[in-house]
């Protein structure tokens, strides 16, 4: 039988939790969590943005994975677009939904709030792209991510 999987905003309570699954996400190999003061610091900014959302989830009481999101606008229909920032599911917690939820959820978050889309990009080698096509995610060949870093 599967457990069920809850959803939990992000609050100042959480951000101990969330701050070790940021940090596995960021840092696969730190285990011990030597990174997580410098993600409390980046999930109390998340806290200070009406636009961002983070959102963890939990199995039996335990953290199991994160998403963050981030509104942004379509400038060719001026509707929002909800963004995917990050997708994270503790190795020990996959292929049990965890990231089905999550995007679900951020999906009907989207709607409610009348989106023209929900979006997101990952690495080309990503085993999650099966995932995300089966949930309707369409794959764009002819676009391309550019940053520039400040």
């Amino acid at each position: 039988m599967m457990s069920e999987i809850e959803v939990v905003s992000l609050c100042d309570d959480l951000i101990p939790e969330a701050a070790h699954l940021l940090s596995r996400y960021v840092n696969p190999d730190d285990t011990e969590g030597t990174k997580d003061e410098n993600c409390r610091q980046v999930l109390k900014r998340f806290l200070a943005n009406a636009w961002a959302h983070f959102w963890v989830t939990r199995i039996e009481g335990r953290c199991a994975g994160f998403i963050s999101l981030a509104w942004s606008v379509s400038t060719s229909t001026g509707l929002p677009v909800l963004r995917v920032e990050g997708l994270y599911t503790l190795p020990g917690y996959r292929r049990r939904g965890v990231a089905t939820v999550l995007l679900n959820q951020a999906a009907e978050l989207a709607r409610s709030r009348g989106a023209n889309r929900l979006q997101l990009e990952t690495d080309t080698d990503n085993p999650a792209r099966r995932l995300y096509e089966r949930l309707g995610f369409e794959w764009f060949q002819s676009k391309e991510v550019y940053m520039r870093f400040l």
